[in-house]
């Protein structure tokens, strides 16, 4: 399984970066036979809708920063590991 984590506080070009290499990122794992997940928070993140979409679409589970958002990534990865 991958993971990223993403805070980005500024609206910079790293979400974007990000959003561009996240359907070769998803291909080369689903084909080695292994989930991606993101977690993804901060306001320069939020801000960059059309890339937040992208990483969305080729990523097995999504979450932003928070409580209840870690518990949908707990059991995501609970899920993957049995």
């Amino acid at each position: 399984m991958a993971l990223e984590v993403s805070f980005q506080v500024t609206t910079n070009s790293v979400i974007e970066r990000k959003a561009g290499q996240a359907r070769s990122r998803f291909q080369q794992i689903e084909k080695a036979g292994y989930k991606i997940a993101y977690i993804l928070d901060g306001a320069g993140n939020f801000q960059r809708e059309n890339a937040l979409e992208t990483i969305c679409t080729h990523s097995h589970c999504t979450v932003a920063f928070s409580r209840s958002e870690l518990k949908v990534l707990c059991q995501f990865i609970q899920e993957y590991l049995k």
